[in-house]
C-alpha cells in the first residue's frame, strides 16, 4: 500500500502568519511555569578574571556563573593555584569565595604570596570538612545564604560566589569512614575500605546524586562550583594517545564531566627562565588551560588552550604574572608588534622581554588589558 504523504497546499500569507503567532502567544500564555524560551534561555553570565587568556578562550569574557565546571591536571602542575585565582578573581570584583580544603595542605601563607592581601578579604571563607556529608550540607547553605542576603538587599544585587573543593577525591562519606574504623584493615571482604575495593564507586555514586541537586540550585542561587580532581593513567590509551598527551582520564566517576558546563586540564607548559640560556635562572611557569569539554561558548576545534603564568619572585612579584598573560595575548592579537627582541606598543618600545614587562605595571598594564579584552566584546551593527 502506498504511503499517504500530507502536504499543505496553500503556505499562509504573512498576515495568516502574524495571526496565527498571535493565537499561538495567546495560548503560550496558558501554559503555567513555562515562559518564553528567550527568558529561560539566557545568555551565559560571567565574571572576568585574572586570567586574561582563558577569558579570551571561554568566549563570555570571565568565569561563568550559574555553573559547574571541573578542573584537573597532574599532580603540581597549576590546578590548586588556578583555582585560587579564580577565587582571587570573584573577591576582586565583589563577589564571595568559598574554598573547601578537603585536601587539608593549603596553607595561608602561601595564600599570602599568591593572593596578596585579599587572603584576609572578608568574602574569602574556607573549610576543612570532616566528611562528604558536612561538605554537601555547607555548600548548600553558603550558596542559600548568599542569594537570600542579595534578596533581602544586604548585599548589591549583582554579587555571586564562586565555591571551589579540593579536591573531590578527599571527600569521604561517613559511612565509610565508619565502616573503615570497625574493621580497619582486615575488613570481611579482606580491604582496608570494607567494601572489596568498591569504595571508589561508592563514592562516585554519592557525587552523581550530590552534582544532580548542585546543578540546579547553582542557577536559582546565581553561584558557581569548580570541583578539583585527580587523574590517572587511562589503561585503555595507545601510542597515539600517548603522543598527543590523551592517556589519561579524570578521577571521582563520569558526572564530573557530565554535568560540567566546562572541563579545562591544566598542565605545566614550560618553566620560564632569566634568559634565553637553557641553564639560566628559573623566574616562573606557564601553565597551559585547556578547555576540552565546554557548554558555555563553543571551543576552536577539539580543545582550546589558553596559558597562566606564575613568578617565583625573581624577575616579577612573586604570584600570579598578569603581565606575562597580558603581553603574550597581546602579541598573538597583533596589538603588540614584536620584531626580534624589541616590542612595540602604541608609541612605546621596549628591548628585551623583561624590559616590557618590568613597563607593565600599573595604569600601562590596565591599558593594554582592556584593549586586549576589548577585542572580545559583541560588536554592535551600526
Amino acid at each position: 500500500m502506498a504511503r499517504r504523504v500530507v502536504t499543505q497546499k496553500n503556505a499562509p500569507a504573512p498576515a495568516d502568519t502574524r495571526d496565527r503567532l498571535a493565537r499561538m502567544q495567546s495560548v503560550a500564555a496558558r501554559f503555567g511555569a513555562w515562559r518564553p524560551a528567550a527568558q529561560v534561555l539566557t545568555r551565559v553570565s560571567a565574571v572576568p578574571t585574572r586570567f586574561v587568556q582563558v577569558d579570551h578562550a571561554t568566549r563570555v569574557a570571565g568565569w561563568p556563573i550559574e555553573r559547574f565546571a571541573t578542573v584537573h591536571g597532574p599532580s603540581n602542575h597549576g590546578k590548586t593555584a588556578f583555582c585560587h585565582g579564580l577565587g582571587l578573581s570573584f573577591l576582586e570584583r565583589g563577589h564571595f569565595y568559598a574554598f573547601v580544603d578537603a585536601e587539608y595542605t593549603t596553607p595561608e601563607d602561601w595564600l599570602a604570596k599568591l593572593m596578596g592581601e585579599h587572603s584576609t578579604h572578608p568574602g574569602f571563607v574556607a573549610l576543612r570538612p570532616k566528611s562528604f556529608e558536612e561538605t554537601v550540607d555547607a555548600v548548600r547553605a553558603f550558596c542559600e545564604q548568599v542569594a537570600e542576603a542579595r534578596d533581602k538587599g544586604e548585599i548589591e544585587p549583582d554579587t555571586s560566589a564562586v565555591i571551589v573543593v579540593d579536591s573531590m577525591k578527599k571527600l569521604s562519606p561517613q559511612r565509610l569512614l565508619d565502616r573503615i574504623a570497625k574493621e580497619g584493615a582486615e575488613g570481611k571482604k579482606g580491604s582496608v575500605d570494607g567494601y572489596g575495593g568498591r569504595a571508589a564507586q561508592f563514592k562516585a555514586a554519592l557525587i552523581s546524586q550530590w552534582l544532580d541537586e548542585m546543578v540546579p540550585l547553582l542557577y536559582h542561587t546565581r553561584t558557581s562550583m569548580v570541583a578539583i580532581t585527580r587523574e590517572a593513567d587511562d589503561p585503555a590509551a595507545d601510542a597515539r594517545d600517548v603522543q598527543f598527551d590523551n592517556a589519561w582520564k579524570v578521577q571521582g566517576g563520569k558526572s564530573l564531566v557530565y554535568e560540567a558546563s566546562l572541563v579545562v586540564r591544566i598542565t605545566r607548559d614550560s618553566w620560564l627562565r632569566e634568559s634565553a640560556d637553557k641553564d639560566s635562572r628559573i623566574v616562573g611557569e606557564r601553565h597551559r588551560a585547556r578547555i576540552w569539554k565546554t557548554k558555555v561558548g563553543g571551543k576552536d576545534d577539539k580543545h582550546t588552550d589558553a596559558y597562566f603564568h606564575t613568578s617565583n619572585g625573581v624577575q616579577t612579584p612573586e604570584g600570579f604574572d598578569r603581565a606575562r598573560d597580558v603581553l603574550e595575548l597581546a602579541i598573538a592579537s597583533g596589538l603588540v608588534e614584536q620584531a626580534g627582541a624589541w616590542y612595540r606598543w602604541r608609541d612605546r618600545k621596549w628591548n628585551g622581554e623583561a624590559k616590557a614587562l618590568h613597563a607593565l605595571t600599573g595604569d600601562v598594564l590596565v591599558e593594554m588589558e582592556n584593549e586586549v579584552r576589548a577585542l572580545d566584546a559583541p560588536k554592535v551593527a551600526p
